[in-house]
């Protein structure tokens, strides 16, 4: 049945039409935005956010709702296609705080898409804790209070000491995906289907599954930042937005190629992404000295926590960080990710390089909020339109 079709009762009296099903993919902003690189705000759902650890202020505390509901409006107004969270049960200790606060992403992204206008907004899941039928409703739910602006970041777990809190081992990593293309499979039936179905398979079991409202999606925006050949299998067959290792090297261009390819082979289009962690301010001498300080003022015992965590896992993701000689510095700077530090003319012509290299998408990390994301639409963004990167001027406030 079509969202605007007229269901007639038993007794013949017309009802409303349902919203299910009547907002098509050309309407998502990650995929069709008018700007020719695409911005997301990255992991401020947890406190310190999903960048470097530092007990420096200014990262984000989690402290109040108030925190994140106005990083979400500027970034909306500010016209980014996507805002994403992080999904954490538990932090490293230490003084910095670092992940000890975080706010569960499905019940933060109902919030947040009640107060945005056009933002697409995100939940990551870790696949494990949520049942199939369970996540459906969820995400079904968040669709309509958003309007069709929602997405879903799948994640098959990383994090193992995290899962330990729920009694579950996170089970290798050809297991782990296994069970996310079960589990994937049986949201998309029970996102269609509109007559109850029978499923026995290795993960689940069940028996007269049926979820309505339908999303209102024709098919919700699906993220995936799956790295290993397993990863990269699944990101192909079930992802829209596919989050890669960013660099700005011919490794990553041939990478990005490749996964076109894969896309193209199935007769689809992927929109490729990746994360970078800024620190900007008007001279590159200003932005090196705040990395002085940001490191100067470090938390060995989160640092420490964070390495424990990538050293003891099998995540893909994380393969590079294991590798790194100086994995400290790299994870308390940035949180092991890609890095800029600079000024906000050679932001831009950061910026430029991963477009040419054929990224879709930039998720940003920052180390003050608002301060940092302010200063980044006021200082470089009118630049990335100059630059032809960007079309759209934020909204007045």
């Amino acid at each position: 049945m079509k969202g605007n079709d007229i269901p007639m009762s038993d007794n013949n009296v017309a009802r409303r039409p349902v919203a299910d099903g009547t907002v098509s993919r050309s309407e998502s902003r990650v995929l069709n935005s008018p700007n020719k690189l695409k911005l997301a705000v990255f992991g401020v759902n947890v406190a310190g956010g999903a960048g470097g650890i530092s007990t420096l202020q200014g990262q984000t505390e989690v402290d109040s709702w108030e925190e994140q509901e106005k990083l979400a409006i500027l970034s909306d107004r500010a016209g980014f296609e996507a805002f994403v969270p992080v999904s954490r049960w538990k932090g490293f200790g230490g003084p910095s705080g670092h992940w000890d606060r975080s706010y569960e992403t499905w019940t933060w992204g109902a919030a947040l898409a009640a107060v945005t206008e056009r933002i697409q907004i995100l939940t990551t899941c870790a696949v494990p804790l949520y049942h199939p039928v369970m996540a459906a409703k969820l995400g079904a739910t968040l669709d309509h209070i958003s309007h069709g602006r929602w997405g879903l970041n799948i994640v098959p777990g990383w994090l193992g000491s995290e899962f330990k809190m729920f009694g579950i081992e996170i089970g290798a990593r050809g297991d782990r995906y296994k069970l996310a293309q079960e589990w994937m499979t049986l949201v998309d039936r029970l996102w269609t289907e509109t007559t109850p179905f029978d499923f026995e398979g290795e993960f689940f079991n069940l028996e007269g599954a049926i979820s309505a409202p339908k999303p209102m999606q024709t098919r919700p925006l699906i993220m995936n930042a799956g790295q290993s050949a397993e990863g990269q299998e699944f990101a192909v067959n079930n992802a829209d937005m596919i989050y890669i290792q960013l660099s700005d090297t011919e490794e990553c261009r041939n990478n990005i190629a490749n996964i076109r390819a894969k896309a193209k082979a199935q007769g689809k289009t992927v929109s490729i992404w990746g994360n970078l962690d800024v620190i900007c301010r008007p001279t590159e001498g200003e932005a090196r000295a705040y990395a002085d300080a940001w490191l100067q003022a470090g938390d060995d015992v989160a640092v420490a926590g964070f390495i424990s965590g990538v050293i003891g896992g099998d995540s893909a993701s994380q393969e590079r960080l294991r590798r790194n000689p100086e994995i400290a510095k790299s994870i308390q700077l940035s949180g092991g990710g890609q890095s800029f530090i600079g000024s906000p003319e050679q932001m831009v012509e950061a910026l430029q390089r991963y477009s040419d290299l054929g990224m879709d998408g930039i998720a940003l990390t920052f180390h003050e909020y608002p301060d940092a994301l302010e200063y980044f639409i006021s200082d470089v963004h009118p630049l990335l339109i100059k630059a032809g990167l960007r079309s759209e001027e934020p909204l007045d406030n």
